[in-house]
């Protein structure tokens, strides 16, 4: 298993993992399944910065895909947030409820990620490798902190996150966790 930057010929392997990685209802549902690419996927892929676990086949097993500013993300997303509003009114609240998630904490949290491994390929410092290449990344280009949301029954995930340096930023949770970093 290695990290590297993203490139456009594994963008099908990226997407393969966002729908194996998502839930039932999104590998089973088609609309949802659309719904989790624009949402949590494409816009990333096209507009921001990614990095992939290329296994022994090298094929993407997982990615960290990232967001930097969020201004500059929220207009790159317009068209996505289009298309997903257009899947019906429960696609509408959903964009809407994870749009001011992310606009909440962009003042002292400009960049967001999402994280997808796929279960064969977690454990053995998988993750930890791809979250460290973002964050250098991240310091090199001088964006000041990230943030993003967990499940707040993701226990495993809270405790990884934990123990690779991030704070819960409380003030920020509703309805799940909210883990930040400040560089």
């Amino acid at each position: 298993m290695r990290v590297a930057p993203y490139t456009p010929d594994h963008a099908d392997e990226m997407r393969a993992v966002c729908l194996a990685t998502a839930s039932e209802r999104a590998r089973t549902d088609e609309t949802h399944g659309r719904f989790t690419l624009l949402m949590y996927c494409e816009p990333y892929l096209e507009h921001g910065t990614c990095f992939m676990l290329l296994g022994d086949d090298g094929k993407a097993h997982g990615y960290t895909l990232c967001a930097e500013d969020f201004e500059t993300w929220k207009q790159a997303f317009e068209p996505y947030r289009k298309q997903i509003e257009a899947l019906g009114p429960e696609y509408a609240a959903r964009v809407a409820g994870e749009y001011e998630a992310f606009a909440a904490t962009a003042g002292e949290y400009p960049a967001h990620l999402h994280i997808d491994i796929e279960e064969a390929y977690t454990g053995g410092g998988s993750g930890r490798a791809l979250i460290e290449a973002l964050l250098e990344h991240l310091r090199e280009a001088g964006v000041p902190g990230i943030a993003f949301g967990v499940a707040a029954n993701n226990e495993r995930a809270a405790g990884f996150y934990e123990h690779m340096g991030f704070s819960r930023l409380p003030e920020y949770e509703e309805d799940g966790l909210v883990f930040g970093m400040r560089f």
